[in-house]
């Protein structure tokens, strides 16, 4: 069966840019300009038999990120799987803001792929940055995507900031937020629940994190959902950090 054949079945089943990032990843092309000179291409047969297990678990729901293996974040593609949490556009902002304050020694608490560790490595050389996590499975896949960069970090397998030393510039974390009494949560079942679930609304591990930073950092970074922004701002005024601004899911702190 020749390419443009394929597209047109598979665009009946799932999003027509979908089925060709996946048929691009199948054949090993990165340019979408290739169905309009190679529609007629025939795949062989572990070529076809791959593209359509990648349709069906595309079709079941499987994010597309964990299907290709990538995930592009601050302009790079990162490697994810199942072990990670898929980087999203939103926390990007984190990377923009830390860029403002000219770091020199940063700690990124909760990496899973590495993105905003590695990122901020690669837009602020000059850094010094460590990068944990307590899964050493998510940390393996951060190595990886650091090595593939060229990002000189070290990590470190730990419970938030439990096995790390000294002070900092800068600590940001995405931690998990997501309450499971959330009726929203339906979308997100193929990710992994380490990096998404905690308790007290979902306030758990970054109350935790703010305790243990506070004395520790003279700005700290945190992602949540806005609905958690309030809550999050009073706490952390109380263990030591002025708010300075937030802008969606993201809120940054002074420490005083």
């Amino acid at each position: 069966m020749n390419v443009d054949s394929l597209l047109r079945q598979a665009k009946k089943k799932i999003n027509s840019l979908d089925s060709e990032l996946i048929l691009l990843n199948v054949l090993g092309e990165n340019d979408r300009s290739f169905f309009a000179v190679h529609g007629d291409q025939v795949l062989s047969s572990e070529q076809l038999k791959k593209f359509e297990e990648m349709v069906e678990k595309r079709e079941k729901g499987v994010p597309l990120a964990y299907i290709l293996g990538i995930k592009e974040f601050y302009g790079r593609d990162f490697r994810v799987s199942t072990e990670v949490l898929v980087p999203r556009p939103e926390s990007e902002t984190i990377i923009d803001f830390a860029k403002e304050l000219s770091a020199e020694k940063i700690i990124d608490v909760g990496t899973g792929s590495g993105c905003l560790g590695i990122s901020l490595k690669l837009e602020t050389p000059g850094a010094d940055v460590l990068a944990t996590d307590i899964s050493e499975d998510a940390l393996k896949i951060a190595r990886e995507n650091a090595k593939n960069f060229g990002a000189d970090i070290e990590f470190l397998e730990s419970n938030l900031l439990e096995n790390v030393d000294g002070e900092f510039d800068l600590i940001v974390a995405n931690l998990p937020y997501v309450s499971r009494d959330w009726e929203w949560t339906s979308g997100i079942e193929f990710e992994p629940e380490l990096a998404l679930f905690a308790e007290d609304n979902g306030l758990f591990l970054i109350k935790e994190l703010i305790k243990q930073a506070k004395g520790q950092t003279k700005h700290l970074i945190l992602e949540s959902d806005t609905s958690q922004q309030k809550d999050i701002v009073e706490f952390a005024e109380k263990n030591g950090f002025k708010f300075i601004k937030k802008d969606n899911f993201v809120t940054v702190f002074k420490g005083k």
